[in-house]
């Protein structure tokens, strides 16, 4: 039984932190927490560590691609690479999101089946990383957005087969692709794609196999058939009016803006990026930051996702993309609640994100407050999974 005592805690849901609090964490869960003269106490024989620093969370990136590149045109690096190199980068970028206090990661897409052995490996324990659910290959429109990351299939039938084949695969969720997106060539992002019977029967075979749908979805028309569909993320949401975030109010939908992406790619001119991304990204990006706005002034809940492995995007850059919250109108605590109890949610995870009685003792201790100064969550000291320290300044006891 460890007992840790920070300057700090935060617990990932409210919005304020709590000095003279108390965390105790035995076979890898948390079994208690509050303040220090309560808990201490009931902790018997046990190891404490007076930590210096906020402690809180791992931190929950949404949005990911273990088997991109995050280079200049990981497209290109993509059909380039040799299948090993492809794991090389895969491993290296789980590295860096574990470094980053990362320690839970949602991947959204990759060609061959590679994220999915990834995460089995990982919850094996002969790879090391973050915990990573996986979306195996995404589910698109014969040459529509990110077919270089999966399976093309026309028709409510075709869209069926891909669904259950990847969770046949082992997928942890299914990956649509409702509209077009910046770094395929010849697609217009606000155009929608998949028709609604196609979204509407990849929803309702994730549904059945018990698998949450996480829809990439830029333009109005197929925001708004994703949500009809009934997909429980909207990724990027550009273009959102105010029927669509009226749907995902009613329906409980949560937003994934991928900021950070957006970001790397308006910074990429001269650094190699594609003149076709270059073009869309500066097109669309006003947009994006004023779709954000609304959604949260309606009380749409909002999750982070770097969109990792996109132009110039590496791996552990969740961070960056709080800060971008806070940038476009978010509060620190927003902002901090979308890397952990709320992005907890929008992955359908209810043992991680949260420091609360029973949860795994994924904990993260940086330097700062959060809440004060969000850049904080980018001054990582230490990270635990299931209570072992991982990464970081080693943690010594009284």
């Amino acid at each position: 039984m460890n007992v840790y005592v920070p300057t700090n805690l935060y617990d990932g849901e409210q919005a304020v932190s709590h000095e003279g609090y108390a965390l105790v964490e035995e076979g890898g869960r948390i079994v208690a927490v509050g303040p220090e003269s309560d808990v201490v106490p009931k902790a018997g024989n046990s190891t404490r560590f007076r930590l210096d620093g906020t402690l809180m969370p791992g931190l929950i990136d949404c949005h990911t691609h273990v088997s991109l590149s995050g280079g200049s045109n990981p497209v290109a690096d993509l059909k380039a690479d040799s299948p090993t190199r492809r794991v090389v980068r895969a491993l290296a970028a789980l590295a860096a999101q574990r470094r980053a206090g990362v320690t839970t990661i949602r991947d959204v897409g990759g060609p061959g089946g590679l994220d999915l052995e990834l995460a089995r490996g990982i919850r094996e324990g002969w790879v090391v990383g973050p915990r990573m659910l996986a979306a195996g290959e995404v589910i698109c429109i014969t040459g529509g957005h990110a077919c270089f990351l999966g399976i093309e299939a026309d028709g409510a039938d075709a869209v069926r087969r891909a669904v259950r084949s990847q969770i046949k695969a082992g997928a942890d969720l299914v990956k649509v692709i409702a509209t077009g997106g910046v770094i395929t060539p010849g697609v217009e992002p606000g155009a929608a794609q998949m028709t609604p019977e196609e979204l509407s029967a990849a929803c309702t075979e994730a549904k059945k196999a018990g698998r949450l749908v996480a829809a990439h979805a830029q333009g109005a028309q197929g925001i708004r058939d994703a949500l009809l569909a009934g997909v429980h993320t909207i990724e990027h949401g550009f273009y959102l009016d105010t029927e669509t975030i009226g749907l995902m109010v009613a329906r409980g939908a949560v937003l994934v803006p991928t900021f950070a992406a957006a970001e790397a790619m308006l910074d990429g001119e001269g650094r190699g990026v594609p003149q076709y991304m270059l073009d869309k990204i500066r097109r669309i990006s006003g947009a994006h930051v004023k779709s954000f706005r609304a959604a949260l002034a309606a009380g749409v809940e909002v999750a982070c996702g770097t969109d990792a492995g996109t132009p110039l995007n590496p791996h552990g850059r969740l961070s960056r993309e709080a800060a971008l919250f806070v940038a476009h109108g978010a509060s620190p605590a927003q902002a901090c609640r979308g890397c952990t109890g709320a992005a907890a949610r929008a992955i359908g995870r209810d043992d991680v994100g949260v420091l609360q009685v029973g949860r795994r003792a994924d904990l993260l201790l940086i330097a700062g407050n959060p809440l004060d100064d969000v850049e904080a969550l980018s001054r990582v000291r230490a990270v635990f999974m299931d209570g072992l320290q991982v990464e970081g300044e080693v943690c010594r006891s009284d």
